[in-house]
């Protein structure tokens, strides 16, 4: 491969779990960006490893932390140190590459690498199985974008985690009916360790109750119930620059992406609002311009990699294509990739609004970079989907536009005119 250089369920410790002072060490410096990282090492292995009490060390006065010293950091690490401060943003144009799970938490995009996720023998037949399972995935359909008609160049399916209860609320994307697959048995096993990973991260972030949370993001435990299933067949088999629709997951979604099988890249680039934006067109709302270069983070079998809130809201990825791939022994040049969504059932298919054309309508966010307040609301619309579809007439659809409204912790707030035509 070419490269270039409510009271909730508490969830796991992530200092009782068995992951690398590496990974731990991703984690404190994704917490404490402005943080050395001589200094956190000397203060993780001061809390004897555990990332919550290291992380509150960190967080004290001054005066009450107590760092023990180290004659070697190296020892400590299963792979050598790269950087002790954040990343610079790239330059418009460029592309940093990103390999480790320290150099993804340097970076200042805002996802978690962790790397060797499940035990290789799950990982093994969770492969397999996807592998016979997208042997039978439906081939790609057409879609509109920008005036013209594109296909997507690999096949994905769609699978519900009960989907004898949730199979009848039609679920869509781009207001197509999806057709839903069971979880199959390696799947489930390994959607408890992506839950326990998930929310030992949001836990350290935001505290076990999410005290400390921004505005949007829900207060209760991370759990997926849904997930999309993409098979990328060799080098060149991609998925252009994008957000995951958020029409069933609302604001401020987390999405865990568990990568087998050959190593591809996963690019993110920050978008800021178009000018468009600004001037209030309803018709061009989430219109965006990029403001930067793209990190290159690289994704080998059996990664995770967790999308933090506001991703959806700020930042466009996709799997770039590169002129060759290493080949793995039982995947051979294909890539599965796993995204553990979290649907919101306030957003449902039967709560969800219409369009005109009588079509489920899709919600997407404003881009626009963090606020500096926390707390302060994201703007998200709902639109009609018919221009994205080359079945439904001239792509032009209703062009309805509204508003969508949501409280502190993400959840909608329907108005009597739900349904009808915002501005």
């Amino acid at each position: 491969m070419s490269t270039t250089n409510k009271r909730r369920h508490p969830s796991p410790d992530l200092s009782d779990s068995e992951d690398s002072t590496d990974t731990k060490l991703a984690i404190l410096l994704s917490l404490h960006p402005s943080v050395a990282l001589p200094t956190l090492l000397e203060t993780l292995l001061a809390s004897n490893g555990s990332v919550t009490a290291a992380s509150s060390l960190l967080a004290a006065p001054p005066a009450k932390k107590q760092a023990r010293q180290q004659s070697s950091l190296s020892k400590f690490l299963q792979q050598p140190l790269s950087t002790s401060k954040p990343l610079r943003p790239p330059k418009k144009g460029e592309t940093i590459h990103l390999y480790t799970p320290l150099s993804v938490s340097a970076s200042l995009c805002p996802v978690t690498l962790l790397h060797s996720f499940l035990p290789p023998a799950l990982a093994t037949s969770l492969l397999q199985e996807l592998l016979h399972e997208s042997n039978t995935f439906a081939a790609p359909q057409s879609f509109r974008l920008f005036d013209r008609e594109v296909t997507s160049p690999h096949t994905n399916g769609f699978f519900l985690r009960n989907p004898e209860v949730e199979a009848n609320e039609y679920f869509s994307y781009q207001s197509r009916p999806l057709e839903a697959r069971p979880y199959t048995p390696s799947m489930l096993a390994a959607t408890q360790m992506v839950e326990a990973a998930v929310n030992s991260l949001l836990d350290a972030r935001y505290g076990a109750l999410r005290e400390n949370k921004p505005w949007g993001l829900s207060p209760q435990p991370w759990s997926t119930n849904a997930a999309l299933v993409n098979r990328y067949q060799g080098a060149k088999q991609a998925v252009g620059w994008h957000t995951d629709e958020v029409t069933y997951l609302g604001p401020m979604a987390v999405i865990a992406g568990l990568s087998l099988g050959v190593e591809r890249e996963f690019r993110v680039r920050r978008m800021h609002p178009s000018d468009a934006d600004k001037g209030g067109d309803p018709a061009k709302k989430g219109e965006e311009r990029e403001s930067e270069g793209a990190y290159a983070v690289h994704l080998p079998h059996n990664s995770l990699v967790i999308m933090h809130p506001g991703m959806q809201e700020g930042w466009k990825h996709c799997v770039h294509p590169v002129n060759a791939v290493d080949l793995h022994p039982v995947a051979g040049d294909v890539r599965i990739n796993i995204t553990y969504r979290c649907y919101r059932r306030s957003l449902r298919p039967e709560l969800t609004p219409k369009c005109k054309c009588k079509l489920p309508m899709m919600m997407r966010a404003v881009f626009g970079p963090d606020p500096p307040d926390p707390d302060t609301p994201r703007k998200y619309f709902w639109t009609c989907a018919a221009p994205y579809r080359v079945d439904e007439g001239d792509g032009k659809g209703c062009s309805e536009f509204w508003w969508a409204e949501f409280d502190a912790d993400g959840e909608p707030l329907w108005g009597e005119e739900k349904g009808e035509e915002k501005s």
